[in-house]
């Protein structure tokens, strides 16, 4: 069977050093991002740089939006795959896209909000229903678990 992503983007995944920095993998999502969403289709990659909202850390929020006629579609946020180890890091990961996902879904013109949150290249996926004022997002909150991380797959 063959790659499910063409060879350029899994190339630029592939220059990423051992011990990777989140901004290591800014191009390689950039890559994949862009060409699920070409720049000559109704689909627009912004790349955001947020302030978190806790005092607790100093480390920015870098996300890409998709924006479908400069309204939102989906977000990716990135963090450091080091983030995946800790329970404090991976709930910080996980508050703050649930945040984000709350601050865009007013303006989302399709019916369900996406978002998925990349710690390295494990990933999970959120999906939120932007026509019910009492959706929750998906999945719901799990209860803090030190040993349970499950929620990201690679």
């Amino acid at each position: 069977m063959g790659a499910v992503w063409p060879e350029k983007v899994l190339r630029q995944f592939q220059t990423i050093l051992l011990n990777p920095l989140g901004a290591d993998f800014h191009g390689a999502y950039n890559k994949l991002l862009n060409t699920l969403f070409p720049p000559d289709s109704d689909f627009t990659v912004v790349p955001q740089y947020l302030k978190p909202s806790s005092t607790l850390t100093s480390e920015s929020i870098v996300t890409f939006e998709i924006f479908l006629e400069n309204r939102p579609v989906l977000m990716l946020e990135l963090k450091t795959p080091g983030d995946l180890n800790y329970v404090s890091t991976r709930e910080a990961a996980d508050s703050q896209i649930r945040q984000r996902m709350v601050d865009l879904v007013a303006t989302c013109p399709i019916p369900t909000l996406h978002a998925i949150s990349a710690i390295g290249t494990a990933l999970c996926f959120y999906s939120l229903e932007t026509q019910n004022p009492n959706a929750e997002i998906k999945p719901l909150n799990i209860a803090r678990h030190p040993t349970k991380n499950k929620r990201y797959g690679t």
